[in-house]
């Protein structure tokens, strides 16, 4: 099962990379259901834009570090992440919204929250 999270991670972040590559449209259509895609907030490789924003990216990506590198759930950590990316968004709305700081924000959830993904479907996995 874990194979199973690890390779649809990384087929989620490939689809990613993918799409500005490809310029299928339907990738773009897909992932503007999940993210907003603002073209100010987003990242671009050789010169055409991610179809996710720099917080989207983030996440993902550290999402599928953390599965690869097997990082142990930590409920302090998850919660101080979630602390810091709310406050880096009312920070963006409010005072400054740097690229950076999104990022940084989108990595600490990424990497705390897969833990707890992999865990569950574990716990799932288990009770079935």
């Amino acid at each position: 099962m874990f194979a199973i999270l690890l390779i649809g991670s990384l087929a989620w972040c490939l689809a990613i990379v993918a799409a500005p590559f490809t310029g299928w449209h339907w990738l773009y259509a897909f992932f503007a259901r999940i993210c907003h895609q603002d073209p100010q907030r987003s990242w671009f490789l050789f010169g055409r834009q991610l179809p996710v924003c720099i917080r989207c990216a983030s996440i993902y990506f550290a999402f599928t570090v953390s599965l690869f590198f097997g990082l142990k759930p930590n409920a302090r950590w998850l919660r101080a992440s979630l602390a810091i990316m709310a406050a880096e968004f009312i920070l963006a709305r409010l005072v400054i919204d740097a690229a950076l700081l999104r990022s940084f924000s989108g990595i600490l959830v990424g990497l705390t929250a897969a833990p707890f993904v992999k865990q569950g479907v574990e716990e799932l996995r288990d009770s079935l």
